[in-house]
């Protein structure tokens, strides 16, 4: 799936990545994140882990890819 959005740094469990969806919906992003900056527009494409992380900060979207939107 590809996602657009805002990327947010969060300081839970030691710090997360989230994206804030263009529909308000929050994911946090685990996998190829190494180069984001918070406040970044961005498409991110991945898939959906099902359930929720150790930060229980919404679902989990595996990143492959992420481009500058």
């Amino acid at each position: 799936m590809k996602v657009r959005g805002r990327v947010e740094r969060r300081d839970l469990e030691g710090g997360i990545w989230q994206l804030v969806a263009e529909d308000g919906k929050r994911y946090t992003l685990v996998g190829a994140v190494s180069g984001l900056q918070a406040g970044t527009q961005v498409e991110v494409e991945g898939t959906i882990d099902e359930g929720f992380g150790i930060a229980m900060a919404g679902p989990q979207l595996r990143v492959r890819k992420v481009r500058t939107a």
